[in-house]
């Protein structure tokens, strides 16, 4: 049902573009659910009606949860919300006779939870102007035993993970408060400023950047099914594995004992975490003769506003899917991992600030010329070219730092966060639970003969633990 905030409504106005920078490529929902283990201090804290009322409450200093999608006559788009006209999340309660104990005994899977209807129907994310779904909806289960779980999505398009966690964060701070204390400060990540990289250049590059691109010619169901590998969804396996952060810095240091660094060069985790998962995607893509054997391009996410100079607080994280182009060698050979990941971790720095601005001149210029030639929905006509599934290519989006375990209701942290990841050879990597803070989880989404062999890798199964099926 949809929230009703009564004179907790926001009173001032708030908006924020869209359309300035890559967010909005991301038009889908990403859901999430958190899971409590039994307390006593359950009944006390996480009973519906306080935490309906905490939640009014951390709704009120974010207006822009309240936001519907306008459209303006440029075809730029921006999230926009109105006091009279409010796009209100939405939360249901229920108890149910699931167990936590059987969620635990099941490994927390999405499928189980699914089954169990711990979870909501995932709305298509496509802007549209007829678009009437709320940014934010929440359903929060009773368990049996006295456990709970939280379920969460929102418009990707608006809300990245790293704004979504720092919300659900935000409101088990209010919850957790005394009842006549329960406002609390509203982190950065939930500030309503923007970051815009809309500049008024007439300087405007001829020739976009190669991890972005646009094509007006077709429709975008065409442009669907031109960037999609056409794969039975009874031959996609997706999995949750679970690596150690000393595995991953054992895997760093032998990067630095290669001597393949050069004077003044480091790697990140990161990087090497991405080296080691595109070299075993990869390698089992092959094995699994998925794609033929060739070369791959190597892609991580990569927040644009640190390389800009720009706030790192606000809604969303405009990002470019950086490319590396790996040759089979690299990929296919455990012992070129030091080469992989010195040339992953070199990759980001030729994302320097000009180098961006340039691609998003180049974006919103050619956004504008569609807009003026009568392009449909031109905001439909982009993509990530590390995306298409019909290219050999392995990415990695390392949100190993996002407040998934930082919801503490007043009855303890979340003893599990469980997502999923639908689209195939592109790994996302959460942070591990509070049991295992030493641990990072990956969300690894393959065709079968494909995870059939990275199971069966031996530098995989050394490292890491299949610990979920979806």
């Amino acid at each position: 049902m949809h929230i009703d905030m009564g004179s907790m409504l926001p009173k001032e106005p708030a908006s924020r573009r869209i359309t300035g920078d890559t967010q909005f490529m991301f038009q889908f929902y990403k859901p999430c659910i958190q899971y409590y283990a039994p307390s006593p201090q359950i009944s006390v804290f996480m009973r519906q009606m306080r935490l309906q009322n905490s939640l009014i409450v951390a709704l009120h200093g974010c207006p822009l949860l309240f936001g519907n999608f306008s459209i303006k006559p440029d075809s730029s788009i921006y999230l926009e919300y109105t006091p009279d006209k409010p796009n209100l999340p939405t939360v249901e309660f229920q108890n149910i006779s699931v167990t936590y104990a059987e969620m635990k005994s099941g490994g927390f899977s999405y499928s189980l939870a699914k089954r169990h209807q711990l979870d909501m129907a995932i709305p298509d994310g496509a802007i549209t102007k007829t678009f009437d779904k709320p940014m934010l909806m929440i359903k929060i289960s009773y368990l049996a035993d006295g456990g709970v779980a939280i379920f969460n999505m929102s418009n990707h398009v608006a809300f990245d993970g790293n704004a979504i966690f720092s919300f659900i964060a935000h409101w088990a701070k209010c919850n957790s408060r005394p009842q006549s204390q329960l406002i609390a400060d509203l982190p950065a990540e939930l500030e309503s400023y923007e970051t815009s990289m809309v500049t008024n250049t007439s300087n405007v590059p001829t020739h976009g950047p190669i991890e972005i691109s646009v094509d007006a010619s077709m429709t975008p169901q065409e442009l669907i099914l031109q960037t999609t590998k056409s794969v039975d969804p009874e031959d996609i396996r997706a999995c949750v594995f679970e690596i150690s952060t000393e595995k991953v810095s054992q895997l760093k240091q032998l990067v630095i004992d290669s001597g393949v660094l050069r004077q003044g060069e480091y790697v990140s985790s990161n990087s090497v975490l991405t080296a080691f998962i595109a070299q075993c995607v990869a390698k089992a893509n092959t094995e699994g003769q998925i794609y033929d054997v060739g070369n791959w391009t190597v892609f991580q996410s990569l927040d644009m506003r640190r390389p800009m100079g720009l706030p790192l607080g606000g809604l969303g994280s405009p990002i470019i899917l950086a490319e590396y182009q790996a040759p089979l060698n690299e990929v296919m050979d455990f012992g070129k991992l030091p080469e992989l990941a010195r040339n992953v971790r070199k990759t980001v720095d030729r994302y320097s600030k000009e180098y961006l601005q340039n691609s998003m001149d180049w974006m919103n210029a050619t956004y504008r010329q569609m807009a003026s030639s009568g392009v449909v929905e031109p905001w439909r006509h982009f993509w990530f070219t590390a995306l298409n599934t019909n290219r050999r290519a392995v990415g990695v989006s390392c949100m190993n730092r996002i407040p998934v375990y930082e919801a503490d209701f007043g009855a303890g942290r979340p003893s599990m966060a469980r997502s999923f990841n639908p689209r195939p050879n592109y790994v996302i990597v959460f942070p591990g639970p509070p049991s295992q803070q030493e641990s990072l989880h990956l969300y690894v989404t393959l065709e079968v003969s494909a995870m059939q062999a990275l199971c069966a890798d031996s530098q995989w199964s050394q490292r890491c633990k299949l610990i979920s099926d979806f």
